[in-house]
């Protein structure tokens, strides 16, 4: 797990908001789909550290 970590917390979330907000510019509707998006990697970033931790506390146990 350590070596996706700048993967799952850097790049993919970067990636979705900026694809995701140009998107929204392109049909003018920005602001409500930021609001969206922000929603979105918030529950993504959620999702990741509890999975982060889960992997860590299964690596602490079986060490």
């Amino acid at each position: 797990m350590n070596r996706k970590f700048n993967s799952l917390f850097i790049v993919y979330p970067v990636v979705l908001f900026v694809v995701r907000t140009g998107f929204s510019i392109l049909k003018n509707s920005a602001a409500e789909s930021i609001y969206e998006t922000l929603a979105i990697l918030a529950m993504y970033y959620f999702a990741v550290s509890v999975f982060y931790s889960i992997d860590l506390y299964m690596q602490k146990k079986n060490s």
